[in-house]
């Protein structure tokens, strides 16, 4: 690879890359629209990192929704309009919103079986896919971006 092609990689998958940002960027601050405790979540956060991570933000709070169920005494009712927004914000599972809930959220308290059990049906496929309980379906599938293909090419592996 060639120093050229090399910035032309790096070229395509910056404008890729930014055009992910706004959706993430709604899709948090939904959150703190919704839950308030997860204000000073995004604070601390930024403070801590100078701006918001959402892979790493979403850790936090994945740490959040498995103390509100432990020491909830109706972690279902509590967390119900959270786990409505995730389910909305995951549309068709396979957008950036989606693939940060799956990744950063998902397989954060997927060993946790009391929030397991919280999770609505979309979120509930992704663990079971996640876990090797259920295969994934041809029409579960995603595409690969025509600019991965654009970057493949480049690379001389298509």
């Amino acid at each position: 690879m060639t120093e050229q092609t090399g910035e032309q990689i790096l070229d395509l998958l910056h404008t890729w890359t930014r055009s992910l940002v706004p959706d993430l960027a709604a899709f948090i601050e939904g959150l703190a629209d919704l839950e308030p405790e997860i204000r000073p979540l995004i604070a601390e956060h930024i403070r801590d990192y100078d701006e918001m991570l959402p892979t790493l933000f979403m850790g936090d709070i994945a740490r959040w929704v498995i103390s509100v169920t432990h020491d909830s005494p109706d972690p279902a009712t509590r967390l119900q309009p959270f786990f409505d927004r995730l389910e909305q914000g995951w549309g068709d599972g396979q957008n950036p919103v989606s693939d940060l809930i799956a990744t950063s959220f998902v397989e954060n308290v997927y060993d946790d079986p009391d929030v397991v059990t919280l999770l609505g049906p979309n979120l509930a496929r992704y663990y079971r896919l996640y876990t090797r309980q259920d295969k994934i379906r041809e029409d579960e599938k995603r595409p690969m971006p025509e600019v991965m293909k654009q970057i493949l090419k480049k690379l001389g592996r298509r």
